[in-house]
């Protein structure tokens, strides 16, 4: 084989084995991470839901900020900026913020969530998926990993509290 190919083959591999992609959140043409997804709760109305993920807003998301926002008129949207703590960042850690944002209807909710921001100590500020040079690639694929299960772990925590069962708390 020529050395073109070989490198060609191990290039693939490496990405393969080291890739930052995330198993649940789409990443556009210029590395900004997003999620949306509908949840359907059947035989719970919208006050009922908008209820339930309210009070699991209170009782999990703790901002610095505070930027917690209900709809207490219409019922139908609720908005809030969670953070992650990200063990996985190297000495020192970081943090991942992002917007979340819950559109509540009858028998069902749409949850999107964008602007994943990581940051950490050293002042590094930057959109999750733009964070190249500064980890090693295996490092930014860690990251990303401790990111999607902590958010899938957030995600059945919540839906969890709208059916109503027990809930995760180790998101």
């Amino acid at each position: 084989m020529s050395k073109t190919v070989l490198s060609f083959i191990f290039l693939l591999i490496s990405n393969l084995c080291f890739s930052q992609d995330s198993k649940i959140l789409i990443k556009d043409e210029n590395g900004i991470y997003t999620y949306q997804k509908v949840f359907d709760i059947t035989g719970k109305n919208k006050e009922e839901l908008f209820f339930s993920i309210k009070n699991w807003i209170v009782k999990n998301i703790k901002t610095q900020s505070n930027t917690n926002f209900f709809d207490e008129e219409k019922k139908e949207i609720i908005s809030t900026n969670p953070m992650f703590i990200v063990a996985s960042a190297g000495v020192g850690g970081a943090m991942v913020e992002f917007k979340m944002n819950i559109d509540v209807k009858d028998g069902k909710y749409r949850l999107s969530a964008t602007d994943f921001h990581f940051f950490n100590a050293r002042g590094i500020d930057r959109n999750l998926g733009d964070y190249k040079g500064l980890f090693a690639k295996s490092v930014r694929g860690k990251v990303v990993e401790e990111i999607d299960t902590k958010f899938q772990n957030m995600l059945a925590s919540i839906e969890a509290s709208t059916k109503g069962e027990k809930q995760n708390s180790d998101w």
